[in-house]
């Protein structure tokens, strides 16, 4: 095993471990070549997912979802899957008027997983109610095909 992968399995654990604690992410480890690659395109796939809500549209979350999906969003009991992903798309469409920024904290990768975490402030829901809310997130990346797919995620409020 290269020192760098002995690295990124606990760099993994501690970062799973800060989420789970309530600390916020701020670091990341270092990443060059293949892993920065693999970073710059998984952060602009979340922040076209971000782009899409602000439209009424989670048709770009919904297309590069792995059909293995499980998602756990802070306004959900349980993880659900993509069928419900999906409905929920057909519900926002229209919704236009959701206010969010995204503040990348951190990233880990491996082979054909990577792990991104980031903050969402957002300042108005899609029905345009104004809000002060802030959540922290983790998606899990896989690569499927040769395409990367949203495996599942995790979503937790943390203000408002």
């Amino acid at each position: 095993m290269t020192s760098s992968k002995r690295f990124l399995i606990p760099a993994v654990a501690v970062a799973s471990a800060l989420l789970g604690s309530g600390m916020t992410l701020i670091a990341t480890v270092p990443v060059k070549g293949e892993a920065a690659a693999v970073r710059e395109q998984i952060w602009a796939n979340e922040l076209g997912i971000y782009s899409g809500r602000g439209k009424g549209q989670l048709d770009f979350y919904v297309n590069n979802a792995s059909p293995h999906y499980l998602g756990w969003p802070p306004t959900s009991a349980e993880p659900f899957p993509l069928a419900t992903l999906r409905r929920d798309a057909a519900a926002m469409r229209g919704k236009t008027q959701e206010r969010i920024k995204t503040t990348f904290k951190g990233f880990a990768f491996s082979g054909t997983t990577a792990v991104i975490y980031y903050r969402n402030d957002r300042t108005m829901r899609a029905d345009g109610t104004p809000v002060d809310e802030a959540f922290e997130n983790i998606h899990v990346w896989a690569r499927e095909d040769g395409q990367w797919k949203v495996l599942g995620g995790l979503a937790r409020k943390i203000k408002g």
